[in-house]
Order: C-alpha cells, then sequence, then structure tokens
C-alpha cells in the first residue's frame, strides 16, 4: 500500500499519537497530518508475504501454508488431507505447501477422479496388493503410496520409519507417522520454511519455534530455551514480578510467624505481643509493668496469647472514656449496711451511730448504754466507751492511734499492716503522727484521692511522671518507668548517641572479620582474602582465579592472602609484582668454561673460535691436532 496522508482533527491526536506507529509531518490550528509508514518496504520479520495497513502492516503466507497462531513470523504447512480440504475422491497424500491424489487397486486417476478400470480388475483382485496396484500393457504390479516400502512378497506394504534411516531427514528431533514423518525443533530453535531444518532463535525470543519473546529485568537471565530465567523471588516473562511468597504460602516461616514480603525476597517475624525463641512465644505482658498499660491500683492484667487486657479490680466499673472509676455504693444504695455506709476506694465500710457498736457481721449495730460517766477514775486522753457485754468501761483512741494499757493511746504505723491503709501501691505508704501519706512508684503519679495511682501518660515518665519524653529515632519506645528504651547501638537519655561498637569493644569479631562502625548497630564482615559461606568467613584460594591474583607467573595460596613467586631462572621483584629474567652470566653463576650467552629464563654456552662444545653443553674442546710435520688434522668429533 502506497504511503497516504490522513488528517485528524486535534481532538483525536491524544487517543491516535500513542496507538499509530507515524510521524507527525505539520501541524495547523485544528489539523494535524500523518504519513503513514510502509513497514512492508523493509520487512523481515514475515517469511512470504506482507500487506501494508494504515499505522501497521499484515504478515501474510503462500498457498498451502498459514501463519504459525503463536509467532507470525513463521508460515506453517497446512496438511489438507488430515484437515479433510482437499479434493481427492479415494486417498490423499500430502506434501510442502500442496497434496496429491492417488487410487485404490483397480481404479486409475482420469483428470483428477479415480474411475474403476473393468479391464484390470481382475487382474488386480488376482494379484491381492495391500495398496496400489498398476497395469500396463497386460503387466500388473504392486505399489506403495509415499511413505511405505514394498516388501518381499511384491504385494505388501509396510511403513517407512524416516528417522531411523542412515541420512536423517531432519535436522534436530523426528517423529515417524503411519506413511509419513514429521521434523520439529529442539527448544531454542525454529522450523525454516522446508521444514526440516532448525535455526536457532534471534534475539529476544526463545522457546518451542521461538514462538515466546522476551526482554529480561536485571532480576533474571537470558536463556534461548528458556527465555529470562529468574532470580529467587523474581517471577513474569520478563522476571520484573516480585514473588509473594507470603500470599503464595511458598514460605518456609514456622506455625505463628508472621510472613511480610519485600522485593525478591521476605521475612518472618514474630507477631505483636511474641517474642522470637526459638519459635514465636507468647509474651506474658502481665509479669512486667513496663510491658502491659494496666493499672495495679485499680486493674488487673490478664495475659492472653499475643495481648492482654486490663480488667477493673472488684469495687471499680469501667466508665464511657475507658477508666476504672470507684463505684460508690454508698450513693447508689448498693450496700448492706444498717446505718451508716462510708464509701472507700474499691469497697465499703459501715459505721454506727452514736450509742450503737458494730455487730460481729461488720454489717448491723448493737444499741449501747453510754456508761462511760460513771467511772470518775478513769484517765482516757481521748475518750471513754463502754462494753456492754462485758458491763465495763475502757479508754479509746482517735483513728491513727492504739490503746497501749488502760489510758495511753500511741500512733499506729499503718504503713506496717497492709490493712490499716488504704495505699494501692504499699511500698509507698509514708506513716505520720497521726495517720499516713501515699506515693507512688515511678511511672506513675498520686491520684487526687490521695491514695491510687495513675500510670504515666505517652509524653510523661519517671517519680511522678515528672520527665517527659523526648526520644530521638534511635529509640524503640518511651518506657513510663526508664524512659527512652534505645535501639542496638545507640545510647543517651534520649537514645541520640550513637555508639561505636567496635571501638568500645561492645561487638566481638573473629580474627578473619573487620569491625564495620555505621550509623546504628555496627557489623562484623569478612576481611579481605575471605568470603562469607553461611555465618562462617572462609578462606578465598585466590591462586585459583587469575582474576583475583596479579601473579605473572606462579601463585602460592594462604590463610586470606597469597603471595607471588616465579619460574626457576626468574627472580620475584617484589616492588613491580613481575619476573625479572635472571642474567646467570653477568652473575658468573653459569658452569660455561668459555663463552656465556643469556636467555629468557636461562643461558647457553658456546665455545671461542677453534673450539667445539662438548656434549655436556658446557666445556670447549679444540677442533684439531698438529703433528711433527707441522700438518694440522681436524679431530673427528661426533655431533
Amino acid at each position: 500500500m502506497d504511503n497516504k496522508d490522513y488528517y485528524y482533527h486535534c481532538a483525536q491526536l491524544q487517543e491516535m499519537s500513542s496507538a499509530f506507529g507515524r510521524e507527525v509531518l505539520s501541524l495547523s490550528n485544528t489539523l494535524m497530518k500523518f504519513d503513514d509508514i510502509n513497514e512492508c518496504k523493509d520487512n523481515l520479520t514475515c517469511p512470504q508475504g506482507c500487506e501494508n495497513t494504515v499505522g501497521s502492516y499484515i504478515c501474510s503466507c503462500n498457498i498451502g501454508f498459514r501463519l504459525n497462531t503463536l509467532n507470525t513470523s513463521i508460515c506453517d504447512d497446512i496438511n489438507e488431507c488430515e484437515e479433510n480440504i482437499d479434493d481427492c475422491s479415494q486417498t490423499c497424500v500430502n506434501a510442502i505447501g500442496s497434496y496429491s491424489c492417488n487410487c485404490f487397486n483397480g481404479y486409475t486417476l482420469q483428470s483428477g477422479v479415480c474411475e474403476k478400470n473393468s479391464s484390470n480388475v481382475e487382474l488386480c483382485q488376482a494379484l491381492n496388493c495391500s495398496q496400489l496396484c498398476f497395469v500396463n500393457n497386460g503387466t500388473v504390479r504392486c505399489d506403495c503410496q509415499v511413505g511405505f516400502a514394498l516388501q518381499g512378497d511384491n504385494k505388501t506394504c509396510t511403513n517407512i520409519d524416516e528417522c531411523s534411516l542412515a541420512k536423517k531427514p531432519c535436522s534436530q528431533i523426528c517423529t515417524d507417522t503411519y506413511g509419513r514423518f514429521t521434523c520439529s525443533c529442539y527448544a531454542g530453535f525454529k522450523l525454516e520454511a522446508d521444514r526440516t531444518s532448525c535455526t536457532a532463535c534471534e534475539k529476544s525470543f526463545y522457546g518451542v519455534n521461538c514462538n515466546q519473546s522476551y526482554q529480561c529485568s536485571g532480576h533474571g537471565t537470558c536463556d534461548p530455551v528458556r527465555g529470562c530465567v529468574c532470580d529467587i523471588g523474581w517471577e513474569g516473562v520478563n522476571c520484573n514480578n516480585d514473588i509473594d511468597e507470603c500470599t503464595l504460602r511458598t514460605d518456609n516461616c514456622l506455625i505463628g510467624d508472621v510472613c511480610v514480603n519485600a522485593l525478591g525476597s521476605y521475612s518472618c517475624v514474630c507477631p505483636i505481643g511474641y517474642v522470637r525463641n526459638g519459635t514465636c512465644q507468647d509474651i506474658n505482658e502481665c509479669v512486667d509493668p513496663a510491658l502491659n498499660n494496666c493499672n495495679p491500683l485499680i486493674e488487673d492484667c490478664v495475659n492472653n496469647f499475643g495481648s492482654h487486657v486490663c480488667n477493673c479490680k472488684p469495687g471499680y466499673a469501667r466508665n464511657d472514656k475507658g477508666d476504672c472509676i470507684n463505684i460508690n455504693e454508698c450513693a447508689n444504695g448498693d450496700h448492706q449496711c444498717q446505718q451508716i455506709c462510708v464509701d472507700v476506694p474499691g469497697k465499703y465500710n459501715c459505721n454506727c451511730n452514736y450509742g450503737y457498736r458494730l455487730n460481729d457481721d461488720r454489717l448491723t449495730c448493737l444499741l449501747v448504754k453510754d456508761v462511760c460517766s460513771d467511772f470518775e477514775k478513769l484517765n482516757c486522753s481521748q475518750g471513754c466507751t463502754v462494753d456492754f457485754q462485758q458491763n465495763t468501761s475502757y479508754c479509746f483512741c482517735a483513728d491513727g492511734y492504739n490503746l497501749v494499757g488502760k489510758d495511753t493511746c500511741e500512733d499506729i504505723n499503718e504503713c506496717e499492716v497492709s490493712t490499716k491503709n488504704l495505699c494501692s501501691f504499699k511500698s509507698g505508704c509514708v506513716n505520720r503522727v497521726p495517720g499516713y501519706s501515699c506515693s507512688c512508684p515511678p511511672g506513675s503519679s498520686l491520684d487526687n484521692d490521695g491514695r491510687n495511682c495513675n500510670n504515666c501518660s505517652s509524653t510523661t515518665w519517671g517519680v511522678n511522671c515528672s520527665r517527659s519524653c523526648s526520644c530521638s529515632t534511635g529509640a524503640l519506645r518511651c518506657d513510663n518507668v526508664r524512659g527512652c528504651i534505645c535501639r542496638p547501638g545507640y545510647i543517651g537519655v534520649f537514645c541520640d548517641v550513637d555508639v561505636n561498637q567496635c571501638t568500645n569493644g561492645e561487638l566481638q569479631c573473629n580474627d578473619r572479620q573487620d569491625c564495620v562502625s555505621r550509623i546504628g548497630p555496627d557489623s562484623c564482615v569478612c576481611k579481605s582474602g575471605y568470603r562469607l559461606n553461611g555465618t562462617l568467613c572462609e578462606d578465598v584460594n585466590e591462586c585459583l582465579d587469575p582474576r583475583l591474583n596479579t601473579c605473572q607467573q606462579t601463585c602460592q595460596n594462604s590463610v586470606g592472602s597469597y603471595s607471588c613467586g616465579c619460574y626457576k631462572g626468574f627472580a620475584y621483584n617484589a616492588s613491580t609484582n613481575t619476573c625479572d629474567d635472571i642474567n646467570e652470566c653477568a652473575r658468573q653463576i653459569d658452569r660455561c668454561t668459555s663463552v656465556c650467552i643469556n636467555t629468557l629464563g636461562n643461558y647457553r654456552c658456546s665455545c671461542t673460535p677453534g673450539y667445539v662444545l662438548n656434549r655436556d653443553g658446557y666445556t670447549c674442546d679444540v677442533t684439531s691436532v698438529c703433528t711433527n710435520s707441522s700438518l694440522c688434522q681436524c679431530r673427528l668429533v661426533q655431533l
């Protein structure tokens, strides 16, 4: 198709500019002009025919072939016989790009049609050919279809296994079928148009018949047979899709672990509320106040798998804000006192009106008679009361005092007896005269009731929550008792000091490792001459790989290093790391008796004129002998 001009309104440009392979020629206010590219002009992809279309092209095949459905750069032969699209009346024989027709016994092919030859039927029936029968001038013979061979009885046709012939019909894979054979190629090759030859896949194609294309990313290697061979943790035709091992459940995380996917890999971590100890084990947050947010004064911590809950202590209830508040049984009538109800944190106490005393059930009151005035000798410092049942009187002391003897009141140390003070934190009880006061442990502050302790907020910590949390990024969290809890590799009140674990001895590396300091946790890495194998640094034999050593001639491996040497006749030059030739002649370390000639890595001996070198290669003898007759004769020397 010739190049033509096409015009589109600018509103169409946004949709079409990326959809068609066209060059923009000119741009006006309202129209854009495109010139269609004729890809068929220099098309090297279509195997037989090419038809240009607007913005693209279509490959086509000759009659008897069709485009491969997986790779449009291949034209496959159409087997008209198997697909029943031939026009043969009896038998069909397929050929590359075409087919031919044959007839049964007693029939002859006339203008493409098998017609019965009555004169030859009797002859062919008598011969009983298994496939084809031919009659020529009264002579009858049997023959076979293509792909079959006539046996010794000259009647029977058997299949020819073309694949077992000495001259193989296929360049790679041959598959014999009844009456024919087919050729195919190994993965990484494609079948040529002759249907017998195989050629290697072109760049960016792979697989059976090169029917797949690829463009490997940086996470795989290219292979003409398999395409992109992906690194561990990656998949996809081009190895650019991360494998989510966690979703696919192909990870090796233990039961109870949480799988966290990453690009090209994954990691196994313990869920919140668990800690790694070989396996993920539940953290009992209730045994360490720093791990739970329960107020020990008014809440009970109950551990669960992976978490904990804070339940209000008896006598407390949780309000709409989620706080445990004291239940005032006296105010809401939820008590059993007969006369006076006194609310205290977490419970209530019963008292009686004047003239009554509390019964043993601590709920009801008994009427008593005030007869203290009848006992003039009483010297009570705090007052007098009567034991109606015993018919006696005795001195009583105010709250916070104990009666000593009959008439002395002594201060009670309420802190020594836990039942005598209402401090929720018993160790924080401070005795007073009279009475006592309460204090709280670090990580909490005293409530307005003067008895209960409240945990510090998330922004404070320490005694009475007096210190502010100002932790840096080097902190794991702010603990309400200890303040900033530092990550490994950090110290300081605010975890803002990076520790050099290499210099302070905290990190101990072995003799095959170097300690590398970095921001945060430092680490041990293998020294030069070693490489990591699992968790161990093993020696690298540099002599086995020329890329790892700079030796010119010989290499001697050692633990963590190597040394260079030279062949005999050379001396090692440490300053240049080369092997220099030893001039044995100049150093006079040769064995020549006459002339020494230095060579690279060796030397050779020679003789002055009139002498010849002996067989030992070092000494010389004269070449002639003179007699008394003044005649010199050459000495016979075996060379």
